[in-house]
């Protein structure tokens, strides 16, 4: 009697029991299929964003034939500059007939006649001075504030030169620029020296 009653007694316990751990499995089975659909899904996103793009190969587009090709460039206009390349001709031809300066004279005339300019006098300061060669080349005439008087002349090659003073000791050089118009005189003595620029008159002056 009292087996049987144990056994009516853990009858529903036990029946609770089983059902209690089949739901638990059947729940676990349908976790693991859901966990395993998930991943599945996850899987199959993933490998379609990985995929290559589809390749297309581009149309061949034909070749235009030369005559199309020529026909599509634009005509290039050349240019007709015959009118300028005619009016600069003339400029061209002014340029070479242009008349070349005057060139200084040769040999005595080189020198001849009268030379304008200032010289240093050391306290009088640069003092105006004039100078005449003669015709032949062979002497020179002196302004007053140089004593006066005339002095013999000698030339060599481009140059002129003189002595002045009471016993010569001032030597002077003058030597005319290409032009003939000007001329570089140089005076140097014992307290002086000075090197200037004098100016050919054009008509001799008294002194």
């Amino acid at each position: 009697m009292s087996k049987s009653f144990r056994n009516k007694g853990q009858g529903p316990i036990y029946r609770k029991e089983v059902h209690c751990s089949l739901s638990l499995a059947s729940l676990r089975i349908h976790l693991y299929w859901a966990r395993s659909l998930c991943l599945a899904s996850c899987f199959l996103f993933i490998a379609a964003h990985r995929l290559p793009a589809p390749i297309v190969e581009p149309e061949e587009k034909p070749t235009p034939a030369p005559e199309q090709s020529k026909a599509l460039r634009p005509k290039m206009k050349r240019p007709t500059e015959s009118a300028p390349s005619e009016e600069k001709a003339p400029a061209k031809s002014e340029t070479r007939t242009k008349p070349a300066p005057p060139t200084a004279s040769l040999g005595p005339a080189r020198f001849d006649g009268t030379w304008i300019g200032k010289i240093n006098q050391g306290l009088l300061g640069h003092v105006r001075t004039t100078v005449t060669i003669d015709p032949t080349a062979t002497s020179i005439e002196l302004s007053r504030n140089l004593r006066g008087g005339s002095r013999r002349l000698t030339i060599s090659g481009n140059t002129a030169s003189w002595k002045s003073g009471a016993v010569g000791e001032i030597a002077w050089t003058l030597t005319p620029n290409d032009h003939g118009r000007t001329a570089q005189i140089t005076m140097k003595g014992l307290l002086l020296n000075d090197t200037t620029t004098f100016v050919r008159a054009l008509t001799p002056e008294k002194h």
